[in-house]
């Protein structure tokens, strides 16, 4: 039976922050402690309640977690000023919550004693968590749950920015819609999604380009072929693990993240990854979609994310 507190500490605004410790009924001090960052606008909980489980499974295996809700969300202070939920993302993905997150690891070494940190999070969460791990030396490890390495505020123009594996899913749902009324009323009204349906088609007769391959010492990709890739992403990913970080990367198969992830990240930079693959796993839960709703895509995660925990922190 673990040890739950209701806690609080204030973020490097002042702000009032507040949040859950979770101590596992037999703690072990050799292990980190983790840390679950709330993804895009939700709670500690999460989407479905997805961190509730996953905090069980990690006090199961002695490790304390906290969980908190940034400012402007859930139970703390603050006010988000934004009206434009792109926004509000675009400003999760370039840092906005890095400063709680690192109040939150001062609160952990002040008042429990943690030196070292594993943060983990969904979508937004798993942003930030590596954004805080680029300013913080303790964080030896991330439990990342589709990451993202796009921007937000690019989706007013989607059809320009998506993965050719999202294009060519677009095209076979444009055909298979074809002789649909509905669809066709949309498309001579003026409703539909022009620029996806233009720029997905256009793979039928335009030969794609080959996916440009950044210099073997670069962390970033030249404006001219960054579109809409978060240009924060690759350099904080490369000082982290250069400094011997372990990070276990989870991707839904129905989401766009990890293709984007595949097409935006890996691709481009494969020859400056390959030393430091080592330290990087990768997983995708078959059919799942971004929030793993579905109880056999929990069990999936949980149980891969268990495993590189046993394989990177010694198993007891």
């Amino acid at each position: 039976m673990s040890l739950v507190e209701a806690i609080s500490f204030p973020n490097r605004a002042g702000l009032k922050l507040f949040g859950t410790l979770h101590r596992p009924a037999t703690a072990r001090a050799d292990l980190p402690c983790v840390v679950l960052l709330s993804p895009g606008v939700k709670m500690r909980v999460g989407p479905g309640r997805l961190y509730v489980p996953l905090t069980q499974m990690l006090n199961s295996m002695g490790y304390t977690v906290l969980r908190f809700d940034f400012f402007g969300l859930g139970d703390s202070e603050g006010e988000l000023q934004e009206t434009m939920l792109a926004d509000v993302y675009n400003n999760i993905e370039v840092g906005r919550y890095v400063d709680d997150s690192l109040a939150a690891l001062d609160w952990l070494r002040g008042t429990q004693g943690f030196k070292q940190f594993v943060l983990g999070g969904l979508c937004g969460g798993a942003i930030t968590a590596l954004l805080a791990a680029r300013r913080e030396p303790s964080v030896v490890g991330l439990l990342s749950l589709g990451m993202t390495v796009t921007l937000a505020s690019n989706a007013a123009t989607p059809g320009k920015y998506l993965t050719t594996k999202q294009l060519d899913g677009k095209r076979s749902m444009y055909f298979r819609n074809l002789l649909k009324p509905s669809s066709l009323w949309r498309f001579v009204t003026f409703r539909s999604d022009y620029s996806t349906i233009w720029h997905s088609m256009k793979r039928l007769v335009v030969k794609p380009k080959a996916v440009p391959k950044a210099a073997p010492a670069a962390t970033e990709l030249p404006p001219e072929q960054r579109g809409n890739a978060n240009p924060l992403f690759p350099p904080a990913y490369f000082e982290f693990l250069q400094r011997g970080g372990k990070v276990l990367m989870v991707f839904s198969e129905k989401d766009r993240l990890w293709s984007e992830y595949e097409e935006k990240f890996e691709q481009p930079f494969a020859e400056r990854l390959k030393p430091l693959s080592g330290q990087i796993e990768k997983h995708r839960i078959a059919q799942a979609n971004h929030v793993m709703s579905f109880s056999p895509w929990q069990r999936e995660m949980l149980d891969t994310a268990r495993a590189w925990l046993n394989r990177t922190w010694s198993s007891p």
